[in-house]
């Protein structure tokens, strides 16, 4: 991305070559690590195809998947289970504490549970801040939510924008814009966090501070 409005930043606290590999790994977050899978023993595999969960405008959760050869989903929340559906399901979670990010804990009856919240992050002072997580892989297995996220322009945000992302365990920021970019509108950071320049354009060397 070549301009500020639209310009990625990720925030993560993985290395840039495991992003670009595709590699999870453990985040310091609020999100536990998602169980270990292996592809040989099927008892042991995630089964859903499909998962995602949406925030709605009036405070409630919408929660859809599909698991085929599962009987049952128990769907969890702060250690309840707040709905339960088959093997295709579409629920509405209402009526849950407040939270930074509200996290479910898809649970089937055989398999591994999936653990999913909203991609998007609402904050004050950016409007597209979300999980690169969320999403099945080829091999059947699922990127790892609450590792690494992707935004728009980090200079607006507020002091209490910048206590959530502390909350949320958000450690290193690589700033992908140009020189002139980053000039115009500097990143605003919770206090520890460290600031790496990737820039993608290559109008300068890399470096950091």
């Amino acid at each position: 991305m070549t301009n500020n409005t639209t310009r990625v930043s990720l925030a993560c606290v993985l290395s840039a070559t495991a992003l670009l590999a595709g590699v999870a790994a453990p985040a310091a977050t609020a999100a536990p690590a998602a169980p270990h899978t292996d592809a040989g023993h099927p008892a042991r595999q995630i089964p859903f195809t499909a998962a995602e969960v949406t925030e709605r405008g009036d405070g409630g959760y919408a929660i859809t998947w599909r698991a085929p050869g599962v009987r049952q989903v128990a769907v969890r929340a702060n250690g309840r289970t707040v709905a339960v559906g088959g093997s295709t399901g579409r629920v509405t979670v209402r009526g849950l504490p407040a939270a930074d990010r509200q996290w479910f804990d898809l649970v089937p009856d055989r398999g591994q549970r999936l653990r999913l919240a909203d991609r998007l992050v609402e904050l004050d002072g950016a409007v597209n801040f979300r999980d690169a997580g969320g999403y099945r892989t080829k091999d059947g297995q699922w990127v790892r939510m609450g590792a690494v996220y992707r935004t728009d322009s980090l200079d607006k945000l507020t002091d209490a924008d910048l206590a959530k992302l502390k909350r949320l365990g958000i450690a290193v920021d690589y700033d992908l814009r140009t020189a002139s970019e980053r000039s115009a509108a500097p990143d605003r950071l919770p206090e520890g966090v460290r600031y790496v320049v990737a820039n993608v354009a290559g109008d300068e060397e890399h470096g950091r501070r």
